[in-house]
């Protein structure tokens, strides 16, 4: 299941492209890629495209901004 609804009615995105999490982050599509191959970030093949679950995004910020931004 990619969408779930999320108790207003509205779905919440499970996955995100490579293109919509670099426009979130306000860093370029390369620096996403960099993320995924230093697994920083994880991420999913589903039709033949890489898809970031919202809980990756979601470790990734919680481990970078509690410990002042160290990668």
């Amino acid at each position: 299941m990619l969408n779930r609804p999320n108790g207003s009615g509205r779905v919440e995105r499970l996955f995100y492209s490579v293109p919509e999490v670099a426009e979130m982050f306000g860093v370029c599509e390369k620096s996403v890629y960099r993320l995924l191959e230093r697994g920083l970030l994880q991420s999913s093949n589903a039709l033949r495209h890489k898809r970031i679950p919202r809980s990756s995004l979601e470790s990734f910020m919680a481990k970078t901004v509690n410990n002042g931004g160290g990668l």
